[in-house]
């Protein structure tokens, strides 16, 4: 019989590969119209194309989770996808093309993304769900610092047509995988069938939590995405030193799944928050760290706690739904989680332009703090 662990990795594998294929098209498409263009419009409509539509999509698809099943909410957003990417691969000049494709793409992400989430509760036990969520982050961590490499290895020698091929063919290998997997279902009651976001939002704790989440991560966007710029400014501009900076980041990624996936026990709020201050603490270190290995040091130790944070609000989030509402629930904290750092960049990019930078990442770890010492309440449960 096989043990809890090992359901939950045959879950699991099939949509890391299907996420593996998928970003080196993603990859393999920026950079293409990047090298093509150069052109700061183009890269923008890209990015855009690559994130509005999943936010949306999360929204709608929470809800295709708990009444359609997951199982096949999974199998036909991977389907759509391949078919997306085989039919970009045959018009792979087409700049509108490759924009719309983004666009599909990122659809399918918003579809995806709650439907394995809002499984994982039903994969493991309420009191192992932090080592089952850091699972699912130390296997993405793994795809996030490998895809971009394969990427770079594999466009300039074999163009972008293969690596939207390996897309299709990991998608396709993905269902394969999946098609004997009994993903375990939520029996949905006529009581349960009626009713969307607005009626899910009454839930005044779940507001609060996600209301916590959201200003958290608006508040460390400098740390996740503004190093490239600090290392460029204060230390130096050499391409190493910015390869260094994203490995320390990418390795403390997977030692942080590795650590709450193997050792993760059940921390809940006091876990959330003790991230987050050593997450504050690391953004003052940078900004006043006066060597490179000092900030080194600091952005590997964020890479550590982000997927620990992650995995422990993930599990606080999934103890305090009802199981008919599993997707809904996973649908917002998706939908946070990836408006909230963007969002984030609006303040902070345009503050880096007019003020140091130290003093950027200064005025986030002091806020982050201000905001932990007077909001924790929000975590409280009722």
């Amino acid at each position: 019989m096989i043990s809890g662990v090992g359901r939950l990795l045959l879950f699991l594998l099939p949509q890391t590969l299907s996420l593996l294929g998928s970003l080196l098209a993603q990859y393999g498409i920026i950079w293409t119209l990047t090298l093509r263009y150069s052109s700061g419009k183009v890269l923008l409509a890209a990015t855009l194309a690559s994130f509005v539509p999943q936010i949306l999509l999360m929204l709608l698809a929470g809800r295709a989770a708990d009444r359609r099943g997951r199982k096949a909410v999974l199998i036909v957003s991977d389907l759509l996808s391949a078919l997306t990417a085989l039919i970009l691969a045959m018009n792979a000049e087409n700049t509108f093309m490759m924009i719309a494709s983004l666009s599909l793409r990122s659809a399918f992400a918003g579809v995806q993304t709650p439907a394995v989430d809002s499984a994982i509760p039903f994969l493991a036990e309420s009191e192992k769900l932090e080592r089952a969520n850091g699972l699912k982050a130390l296997l993405s961590s793994a795809v996030m610092l490998l895809s971009p490499v394969i990427a770079g290895l594999l466009l300039p020698l074999t163009g972008l047509v293969s690596l939207l091929l390996l897309d299709v063919l990991s998608a396709a290998v993905a269902i394969l995988l999946l098609l004997p997997f009994h993903v375990p279902e939520y029996e949905m009651k006529e009581e349960n069938i009626h009713g969307g976001i607005f009626l899910f939002l009454r839930s005044h704790e779940l507001r609060r939590i996600l209301l916590f989440h959201g200003i958290a991560l608006f508040l460390i966007a400098p740390g996740a995405t503004l190093t490239p710029l600090f290392v460029d400014r204060i230390y130096s501009s050499s391409p190493l030193a910015l390869s260094a900076s994203e490995a320390t980041y990418s390795l403390g990624m997977i030692l942080g799944g590795m650590l709450i996936a193997f050792a993760g026990d059940q921390k809940g709020r006091r876990g959330i928050i003790i991230a987050l201050l050593f997450y504050a603490l690391m953004l003052l270190g940078m900004s006043l760290s006066p060597v490179f290995w000092g900030y080194l040091i600091c952005n590997l130790i964020i890479g550590v706690i982000s997927p620990g944070y992650t995995a422990l609000m993930t599990a606080e989030v999934q103890r305090r739904t009802a199981e008919s509402q599993m997707g809904m629930s996973m649908a917002l904290l998706s939908a946070v989680s990836t408006a909230a750092v963007p969002l984030g960049m609006i303040l902070f990019a345009p503050l880096a332009d007019i003020m140091a930078i130290r003093g950027v990442f200064m005025a986030a770890g002091i806020a982050l703090i201000i905001f932990i010492v007077s909001g924790h309440h929000l975590l409280e449960a009722e």
